[in-house]
């Protein structure tokens, strides 16, 4: 009996969401054995403050194609949740007043506020970057950090008056851009391969909850979107997440309608009834690729067992079923018109045909065989790769993966270069 792997049963611990506040603790430390006469804190967690002053270089080299002459975040203004613990609240002050800066406002979290004391970046150190580090490595925490530093370049541009999801989708972009130039740059982790998976993965896992609509106050974005923005940044650059100001990226959040409030369908309805609209699907792209109709592929095709659908059902959600025969059909779809089925290449087309898949689906809408898909359902989709046999022996593959699956759910089949 196939199960599930290490990865996926990391989703079984609650996800976390980052705010703007996003999410982090206590990164720098005042040692009192360390030598602080310039007034510096010393950083206690050595990692975390290579990865800020990675950051900070990055900013530093790309904020003038903004026209930003970027001025360094103070270290004294890094807050960490142990500090704040065992010092107490931090002011920050206003015209008006001053707030305090709580442990307790940045549990499970991590914000960038803007203070007369200066930009301020808080991050829990106890709880959050922790947890980040057991499941994503050191990728995990960097994409949070590149994340709010985005939000720090954003109040020093003085775009305070984006929306949330725009504000958070451009810094996940930038937190991409981040990611291209310490792969570039060769720094740590981004030197090894599989770090692009883990930063990808984090990025899935900080989605909005199912509930939330795009036009939330303290909406994020779903997984579907926030992948799509951080890619966007590895791919393009600075200057075009800066873009997103004039042309808002498209959004696929929606909210559950009116009476819904799980999305998920009972597993043997939706067994049947996602085996019945995606063997349909594949076999008339079968038949338009100039293979064959639905006997023949019924023949070829090697359906996953029920054991293993039933674990995906429990910790992701019941468009995993559909996503897990989405790429047995893409499969036997590949063996009919003649592609090949083995390797990287094929693999990635498999994830294109899978997105053509949902595609169709959203086009359809109410009348697609199962139903029009509900909030996570492409979500669902990307996280099968927590456990699919595609990326053994092959790091990296991941963000890959998820880049085709994208392009088929936003321009359908043909993009997929199936038969050619």
């Amino acid at each position: 009996m196939t199960t599930l792997g290490r990865r996926a049963a990391l989703l079984v611990i609650p996800l976390l969401g980052l705010l703007v506040g996003c999410g982090a603790g206590d990164l720098l430390s005042g040692d009192p054995s360390g030598d602080e006469a310039d007034g510096t804190p010393v950083v206690a967690d050595q990692r975390l403050a290579a990865a800020i002053g990675d950051v900070e270089e990055f900013w530093q080299e790309e904020a003038g194609a903004l026209g930003l002459d970027y001025e360094p975040v103070d270290p004294n203004r890094v807050l960490l949740r142990s500090e704040l613990v065992d010092l107490g609240p931090a002011d920050c002050s206003f015209d008006d007043g001053t707030d305090d800066l709580t442990a307790e406002s940045v549990a499970d979290n991590a914000y960038v506020i803007s203070c007369d004391e200066g930009e301020t970046v808080v991050l829990d150190d106890i709880g959050y970057i922790p947890d980040l580090r057991a499941r994503y490595g050191e990728a995990g925490v960097a994409v949070l950090l590149a994340h709010e530093w985005g939000h720090v370049v954003q109040n020093q541009l003085e775009l305070y008056e984006q929306s949330s999801i725009l504000a958070e989708q451009q810094a996940d972009c930038y937190s991409g851009a981040y990611i291209a130039w310490a792969e570039s740059t060769g720094r740590e982790p981004f030197d090894d391969p599989e770090s692009l998976d883990d930063a990808i993965l984090s990025t899935i896992e900080t989605a909005d909850e199912l509930e939330t609509e795009a036009s939330d106050e303290e909406a994020h974005g779903n997984g579907f979107d926030r992948v799509r923005a951080t890619q966007e940044g590895y791919d393009r650059g600075v200057e075009f997440c800066r873009s997103y100001d004039d042309q808002p990226p498209p959004v696929t959040q929606i909210g559950f309608a009116a009476g819904d409030t799980s999305g998920n369908l009972p597993f043997e309805r939706a067994d049947d009834e996602l085996l019945d609209e995606v063997s349909a699907y594949f076999a008339g792209v079968a038949e338009s690729a100039g293979g064959a109709g639905s006997a023949e592929l019924a023949e070829v095709v090697e359906l996953p067992d029920e054991a293993f659908l039933r674990d995906l059902y429990d910790v992701i959600g019941d468009n995993a079923i559909g996503a897990e025969y989405a790429l047995a059909y893409g499969r036997a779809v590949q063996e009919l018109v003649g592609d090949p089925t083995e390797g990287e290449g094929p693999a990635l087309q498999r994830a294109c045909l899978m997105g053509s898949w949902l595609h169709a689906a959203i086009e359809q809408g109410p009348d697609a065989p199962a139903g029009p898909l509900s909030p996570g359902d492409v979500d669902e989709a990307m996280l099968v790769y927590l456990v699919s046999p595609e990326l053994e022996g092959r790091p990296g593959l991941v963000f890959e993966l998820l880049a085709s699956l994208r392009l088929g759910t936003v321009e359908g089949v043909d993009v997929c270069a199936l038969g050619r």
